[in-house]
């Protein structure tokens, strides 16, 4: 399962063919979503663009176009403190002598997210990382940093951004959290009981310093490079996902299309070295399951240690539409000799991780893959902030008792809070292109029927769509049609990309249409059938307020025409 299953959980919170660079293939125009001037959904938020570039002061497009890339990694692994447990209760007891690795005096206890409250760090199976990428071209500067962890909230940005020397000259930094379920909790609600705060923020403060160091490394190390971008569906011949990624939440609809962004350094003589490769998918890190007490990066760990032996360089791994159940919940995974794997823990999250990498691979090596470089690889990217409604009544308790630690705005703080007196959080989302490549991030667990429809059962592969014996079970008549967020975004359909969980954690970014909450306990209790994710999401205006806002962005400056 994913996420928090407690109290107070989460806060705010195939082979596509690719088109030789010669014969570039025709793309069709992006059809115009824009509502007529007074016709937008009343829900929707009006979008203010708070950065551009190349356009925003500093960010002028003057130069050769050269693009650029770096990257930097960062081992921001927990020192769990080793100590005697002579009860076998896997807690620490005052009696229980420990290891004091850090010479503070204390035990340091690092609880791990996701899943309930009380899962002390007992060891480290494998490291957790904080992984920079740097892209400059021209004066527009963009560095994503791909960070081991459940969650950011959007503070963290700002954080770390104090951190960094101003010369640098970064143009947009994108946190991003690949919700790792099984390591060190940075947002609070992972405690040792659901009321105590959960962040070591010793801890806090040293993952703030590696990112920061990350960045300045990637940036400091920026080298001329080219870009490759392969895509591929993760699936059988037949279309049969059961090996690798399930969705236990009806409808099942699953983004299962991996994408790669391999930059590779020119030399002087035109050689050309792979530097870093972005993998972008769907899917829980939480194949180890909930009774862990390892430090892990989980499957994430198998598939860019197996890219990186490979000669992919650094793996930059990146999280994409993995809301709803999106995991390995049904995944029958095979491992090298062919025993199938059904229940969680190690065998199954390497056995993914190394059936991944071979897709990724695959798309990597794809004669038909697309390298673009200079002016071609044009970098550009646009960001809006705004505030998205906070109805979830867990999340209002949660903030009261600085469990999640994050400012509420937009409301009457001198009045309690009430349906008439809803907060609001401020979030982020980017629109960026990379030559024929396009992404759109999004800040929680945005459901990927969001992102790709798939109502219509072509994105279930081998699994039924629907059971409408269930309670509760969504009506597809109500779905949202056609466009959907992939439909209308530049570039090339094979390269067309979310990351999921950048800049912010929201939580689940569900269909608003298939919304469906208690009917005496909201919020606190799921309603009959699959309906978990709404006790963990914003409200049922998250999708006008986010998904319109990611919309709006993607759409800005195009014709504002009648449909």
């Amino acid at each position: 399962m994913p996420a928090a299953r407690h109290l107070l959980p989460l806060l705010l919170v195939c082979s596509l063919a690719c088109t030789p660079e010669e014969e570039p293939a025709p793309e069709p125009a992006a059809p115009d979503m824009r509502l007529p001037p007074g016709l937008l959904d009343p829900d929707e938020l009006p979008l203010q663009v708070e950065k551009r570039c190349p356009g925003s002061p500093g960010c002028e497009d003057v130069g050769d176009g050269t693009l650029y890339a770096g990257v930097a990694i960062r081992d921001i692994t927990p020192q769990v403190e080793p100590f005697e447990d002579r009860n076998g209760n896997r807690l620490r007891d005052a009696d229980e002598p420990f290891e004091d690795r850090n010479g503070n005096g204390r035990f340091d206890a690092y609880w791990i997210a996701g899943y309930g409250t009380g899962r002390l760090a007992l060891g480290v199976h494998d490291p957790v990382w904080a992984r920079a990428l740097a892209l400059r071209q021209n004066q527009t500067t963009v560095v994503l940093v791909s960070v081991d962890t459940l969650g950011l909230f959007l503070e963290e940005t700002e954080e770390v951004e104090k951190l960094l020397d101003p010369a640098l000259g970064i143009d947009l930094l994108l946190l991003h959290a690949t919700h790792l379920h099984q390591t060190a909790d940075l947002v609070g609600g992972w405690g040792p009981d659901p009321l105590t705060y959960g962040v070591n923020e010793h801890y806090q403060q040293r993952v703030r310093r590696a990112i920061a160091s990350a960045v300045e490394e990637a940036v400091r190390r920026l080298r001329p490079v080219r870009v490759t971008l392969g895509s591929i569906a993760v699936q059988d011949a037949d279309g049969d996902m059961r090996r690798y990624v399930s969705d236990t939440r009806d409808p099942v609809i699953i983004d299962n299309v991996l994408h790669t962004m391999q930059f590779s350094e020119i030399g002087p003589q035109g050689q050309v070295t792979p530097l870093a490769t972005l993998i972008n998918w769907a899917h829980h890190p939480e194949a180890v399951g909930a009774s862990n007490h390892l430090i892990t990066s989980d499957f994430v760990h198998y598939l860019r240690e197996r890219v990186e032996q490979r000669g992919g360089g650094t793996v930059v791994y990146v999280s994409g539409a993995l809301g709803g159940q999106i995991g390995p919940g049904r995944v029958e995974a095979q491992d090298a000799d062919g025993r199938i794997i059904r229940e969680k823990g190690f065998p199954k999250a390497e056995a993914i991780g190394k059936a991944v990498a071979g897709f990724a691979l695959m798309a990597m090596a794809d004669p038909g893959a697309r390298t673009v470089a200079g002016p071609a690889a044009r970098l550009s990217f646009r960001t809006a902030r705004f505030a998205a409604q906070v109805a979830n009544r867990k999340f209002h308790l949660a903030a009261m008792l600085k469990i999640y630690r994050r400012a509420y705005c937009c409301h009457d703080a001198s009045r309690p809070i009430d349906e008439d007196n809803l907060p609001s959080i401020e979030t982020r989302v980017a629109y960026l292109q990379l030559g024929p490549a396009s992404i759109i991030t999004n800040p929680g667990e945005l459901h990927p029927e969001l992102f790709i429809g798939g109502y219509d059962g072509s994105r279930s592969g081998t699994y039924p769509l629907i059971d409408l014996s269930k309670p509760n079970a969504a009506d597809l008549s109500r779905a949202p049609r056609p466009p959907y967020l992939i439909d209308i975004m530049d570039g090339e359909r094979a390269h067309r990309m979310t990351w999921g969980l950048t800049m912010d954690f929201v939580g689940y970014i569900l269909p608003r249409f298939n919304f469906v909450l208690h009917e005496r306990r909201p919020y606190l209790e799921q309603a009959p059938g699959d309906h978990y994710e709404e006790t963990n999401s914003l409200g049922p205006l998250a999708e006008p307020h986010i998904v319109g806002t990611m919309r709006q962005l993607i759409l800005d400056g195009r014709p504002n025409e009648p449909r």
